[in-house]
């Protein structure tokens, strides 16, 4: 605001004086989340003949106006005047006729309508000054998103998205791992429906409006154990007397509990062998040769592997032995039969 009177002169040159916030055709309202950062959009003008000799950003506070007309709390000041709660919060765009100002670790006590100011003199010394003040200058509000808790697959769940500002012209923006969610029907809901769920909903969630996001919220959605399988180590087929290894991986959340190993004996039966994780044969024996599979479990409930066959064979120097072994009693008997034969 100008305080000197408008004569001719005055008046042709004030149309030069301005300040625009990011909107010029509404009030500028800003949501933002608590520990977050807002930006605030801002660029002015004034007459060549001026110089700028002070820029300020505050907010209006206690009984000032909220106008705009009275200084209320100083956000930032190129002068250092400002109130010590905003002290290393702020980033000033100084740069030709920007003004936007980037306020840091945004709290509650931020909320508020804030306004820019810039104070100029020119050859005649006169001090001038002027607000931006249109509208409601910028309003700084918060905003969050409510917990759901813990969920299971196949639940259906809501998230919901409150804020104290909320304008009809204004959309909730939905967002998972930092990544903007497909819409709703109903641009202006606060609520994002969800479900059946799968594992794959499992991720942070925030909601945003206007400039702002809420604080992420962590859906974790429980499920029993699924994809479990056998994996042998070091190798399905092994020497009698070898150390095998059986391992039960599978997906759960939370993670199984117990793990169970069978070995099956027959079409229908199966013999259970112990719990753990691995099932070890220090040295296996050829009667260890079969299927085997694992339970996993937890809380949601249990599944299945699939059957794993494990083959253990005779050593190498042990076959060779039975090879020498046969050949001899293949020869003897050779012999014995030709010298039956020739005796005839």
């Amino acid at each position: 605001i100008l305080y000197m009177p408008c004569h001719i002169i005055y008046c042709t040159l004030a149309m030069t004086w301005s300040v625009w916030y990011r909107d010029r055709d509404r009030t500028t309202v800003i949501c933002a989340s608590k520990g977050s950062s807002v930006v605030l959009d801002c660029t002015y003008r004034y007459p060549a003949s001026q110089i700028v000799r002070r820029k300020i950003w505050f907010t209006t506070r206690g009984d000032t106006k909220l106008d705009g007309s009275q200084q209320g709390d100083g956000v930032y000041n190129t002068s250092g005047l400002i109130k010590e709660r905003y002290r290393g919060r702020t980033e000033f765009y100084d740069q030709d006729n920007n003004c936007t100002l980037k306020l840091n670790n945004v709290t509650e006590d931020d909320r508020g309508r804030f306004f820019f100011r810039f104070e100029a003199n020119g050859s005649s010394q006169l001090h001038q000054g002027f607000t931006g003040s249109w509208g409601d200058g910028q309003l700084l509000t918060l905003q969050h998103l409510n917990e759901n808790g813990p969920v299971k697959e196949r639940d259906h769940v809501t998230l919901a998205c409150t804020s104290t500002c909320n304008p009809p012209q204004m959309e909730f923006l939905w967002f998972k791992d930092g990544r903007p969610l497909p819409g709703v029907s109903g641009v202006h809901s606060g609520q994002y429906p969800l479900g059946p769920l799968s594992p794959n909903d499992t991720g942070s969630y925030s909601c945003g409006l206007g400039q702002g996001t809420s604080t992420p919220i962590l859906l974790d959605v429980r499920y029993a154990p699924k994809d479990v399988s056998v994996k042998v180590s070091p190798r399905p087929e092994v020497v009698k007397g070898s150390r095998l290894t059986l391992t039960c991986s599978n997906n759960a959340n939370p993670a199984a509990e117990t793990y169970t190993w069978f070995q099956r004996s027959g079409p229908l039966l199966s013999l259970r062998l112990g719990t753990g994780k691995e099932h070890t044969f220090n040295e296996i024996d050829s009667d260890d040769s079969g299927l085997y599979f694992c339970m996993a479990q937890n809380a949601l409930g249990s599944q299945n592997s699939t059957e794993q066959e494990v083959k253990v064979r005779e050593s190498a120097h042990l076959m060779v032995v039975l090879a020498a072994f046969g050949a001899f009693f293949l020869v003897t008997a050779v012999i014995v039969v030709l010298y039956i034969y020739i005796k005839r």
